[in-house]
């Protein structure tokens, strides 16, 4: 799909006989594979006489652009055109004894994982379905708070793209006016003293009615946010950056102190009254920050109650 979607992306008008040359099959293929672009979303226009074409200009994501945007060259680099779960190639890759760093970008992720079983919409060659795995031969111990440092990434380019008011939403969502805009999962693997972590973000940057209807929370997008589409490119490597200044922070044993004060200051629960559920208990108390392994400070009634990741959720009380 991705050759044939390449050639319309100029969103000009292609005859069959152009497509199917540029492509080395029939026109009867190509009339296939463009019927296989709208089964995933893409509104291809038919006209008799002056062919196909899409209705919007796209700019798809390729190596040579993420490169000239700034991804460094020791990092490895696979685009699949679609794919279940960008995490899930990573893993796979490194079970098979890839090299890392390694970063792994799709069109379309059709069954992307995020917190406490949640699918995450990606769309077709719209938003930022990214992995990112990274090795640390420290061991596990070095990454505690480090799903909290990406998140501090993730605001920070926003901000600079002219995003106004990111927020940091513990323990892994971005939010711009109390409506989520993206999402961290991180994922570990670990091998005696050597841990592997794969940091999974999906952000989105240009959202179809039909993604709209099947998410049941409140969200925006960057083409909402901003008066221009970006370029998802450039936003990738821009995240990648940090993502390599991050690591390399953690490596070195400095951790999420290093970030602790960056993440106060996008934090939006930070001294707001807060509803807190962990399966089915439900508490309340005072958001007071994090603490630098990462973990929610929650004053209730009883003090001060340590709060870690995992399989909770914390909500701002109306």
């Amino acid at each position: 799909m991705r050759e044939v979607l390449s050639l319309l992306s100029d969103s000009k008008f292609h005859s069959g006989e152009e497509l199917g040359e540029a492509l080395g099959v029939t026109r009867a293929a190509v009339w296939k594979r463009l019927k296989k672009l709208e089964t995933v979303g893409i509104t291809v226009h038919s006209v008799k006489g002056r062919g196909y074409r899409i209705p919007e200009r796209l700019i798809l994501l390729e190596e040579g652009r993420l490169r000239a945007a700034g991804v460094a060259s020791e990092i490895a680099i696979d685009i699949p055109f679609d794919t279940p779960s960008t995490n899930d190639v990573l893993k796979q890759k490194i079970a098979l004894g890839a090299r890392l760093p390694a970063l792994v970008v799709t069109e379309h992720q059709t069954q992307g994982k995020g917190r406490r079983g949640r699918i995450w919409e990606s769309g077709v060659a719209k938003n930022i379905t990214m992995s990112f795995a990274w090795k640390f031969e420290q061991g596990p111990s070095v990454v505690e708070g480090l799903s909290l440092a990406v998140g501090v990434v993730i605001a920070q380019v926003l901000r600079n793209l002219g995003v106004p008011n990111p927020g940091l939403k513990w323990p892994n969502d971005i939010l711009i006016d109390g409506q989520k805009i993206c999402g961290i999962l991180l994922e570990m693997i670990a091998d005696q003293d050597v841990c592997r972590v794969v940091i999974g973000i999906g952000l989105n940057v240009e959202s179809t009615p039909e993604q709209q209807a099947r998410v049941d929370q409140p969200w925006t997008d960057l083409t909402s946010r901003l008066s221009f589409t970006p370029d998802r490119n450039e936003i990738i490597a821009q995240i990648t950056q940090g993502l390599v200044e991050v690591c390399e922070v953690f490596e070195q044993g400095n951790g999420l102190a290093h970030y602790h004060a960056q993440w106060q200051a996008f934090d939006m629960l930070y001294n707001q009254p807060v509803m807190v559920f962990s399966g089915n208990r439900q508490q309340t108390g005072i958001a007071r920050g994090v603490d630098t392994s990462g973990a929610l400070k929650l004053e209730t009634n009883d003090g001060m109650e340590l709060l870690h990741g995992g399989e909770i959720s914390v909500r701002k009380q109306a």
